[in-house]
């Protein structure tokens, strides 16, 4: 009876275990989720104003034409979206790539991940989907850059 009794103690235990570290996961998704969403509002608002598009683009944009800074918001935008539903399981790998493929077919969007690659292959740190999703931005590029920049 007592080793029925600590068995079934176990199980209790490595449940409730479970059930911690499940809410934990949770919890660092949400809070993932807000801070995307407030990294949106903030490059929607500096798209508005040009001396913020260029204060948000960066220290590679500095000094350069307010459009080039705000373009360079809306892709930090876009893929900010896309990391967003790729997180949350809204976006299949395959429709990762085809969105990758789209944004990086143009020489801006190039320019863009060429910019921007080694901060999110940074950011990726030990995060699984976060490396993953960094791969085939990465993955794309090295397909679609001219062949003279291979």
């Amino acid at each position: 009876m007592p080793i029925l009794f600590a068995l079934l103690l176990a199980a209790v235990v490595a449940v409730l275990l479970m059930g911690v570290v499940q809410l934990r996961e949770q919890h660092r998704e949400t809070l993932r989720a807000t801070v995307l969403q407030a990294q949106v509002d903030l490059l929607k608002a500096a798209a508005g104003d040009p001396d913020l598009a260029r204060a948000a683009a960066g220290p590679q944009l500095t000094g350069s034409e307010p459009g080039e800074a705000r373009r360079h918001l809306f892709f930090e935008a876009q893929l900010t979206a896309w990391e967003l539903r790729w997180r949350i399981g809204a976006l299949s790998q395959q429709q990762l790539r085809a969105h990758a493929t789209a944004l990086l077919a143009g020489e801006e969007g190039r320019r863009y991940w060429e910019r921007t690659r080694t901060d999110r292959a940074g950011l990726a740190g030990d995060d699984p989907k976060l490396r993953t999703f960094t791969k085939v931005f990465d993955a794309a590029w090295q397909t679609l850059k001219p062949a003279d920049a291979r």
